[in-house]
């Protein structure tokens, strides 16, 4: 692994992100990585349950940068260059398209093989970040059913199935290069490079809101990570939804 980390390695947790957060309160420092084979409790965005079955890379990074708890959450879209780029590797080449989708999703060929949790606590009395948590799952060996989006995983797209260790090193690998980037040279950097790797610019999308459903033009990224959508009514800027490309 990259000098920056440390893992903490388990046979079963909880989840990955839980364990962070008790070693996180302990005082651990940034760059501790905590991966399992299996998550009892795993969990995903807005609440949903992370189905964790063995075979599938569960891992969790803790950082601490001295940034506002708005600016920490942009590191959603350096977690996803991270995973689109190590997915990349790891598929290179085999005949298959690994795209962003927004918010913080990879999909291979339509498919979404990974999903990020970020969780965070400011300094007492502050608006600044004490400490973030970057969950990480990404399918390796199978995909669960039922899903609200179709997902995949990796090793369908490879001769020689790709253990979770060696998941974790790209992955880690190219997590470290794009948040030195986003620490050098700041969130424009990372809108721009996501933007280039990003499915369904241009196109008509639907976005699924709390309370409603809008069918648009996904435009672009906003200066804050935000998706811009040209509606029949107008423009519309979503800092929260699920998007759904026509199939």
């Amino acid at each position: 692994m990259p000098s920056a980390f440390q893992l903490a390695a388990f046979e079963s947790v909880d989840s990955t992100n839980d364990e962070l957060r008790r070693r996180a309160l302990d005082g651990a420092p940034a760059g501790t990585v905590v991966c399992a084979l299996e998550q009892t409790k795993g969990r995903g965005r807005r609440g949903r349950t992370w189905v964790s079955e063995r075979g599938n890379l569960f891992c969790s990074i803790l950082q601490r940068p001295a940034v506002s708890l708005a600016e920490a959450s942009k590191i959603s879209f350096v977690s996803a260059l991270a995973i689109h780029d190590a997915i990349l590797e790891a598929v290179d080449g085999f005949d298959c398209d690994v795209k962003c989708k927004w918010p913080n999703d990879v999909l291979v060929d339509g498919y979404k093989v990974s999903g990020i949790l970020l969780e965070s606590q400011a300094l007492q009395g502050q608006n600044m970040l004490d400490w973030l948590i970057i969950g990480i799952g990404i399918n390796l060996h199978h995909s669960p059913a039922d899903t609200p989006y179709p997902s995949g995983y990796i090793n369908a797209y490879r001769d020689q199935a790709l253990s979770q260790a060696q998941m974790l090193e790209l992955l880690l690998k190219h997590f470290a290069q794009w948040f030195e980037r986003w620490q050098s040279l700041g969130f424009q950097a990372i809108r721009e490079a996501w933007l280039h790797r990003a499915k369904g610019i241009g196109t008509e999308i639907a976005v699924n809101l709390s309370n409603e459903k809008l069918i648009g033009t996904f435009e672009t990224l906003d200066q804050d990570g935000a998706l811009v959508l040209q509606t029949s009514e107008g423009k519309r800027v979503i800092t929260a939804g699920d998007v759904f490309f026509e199939r």
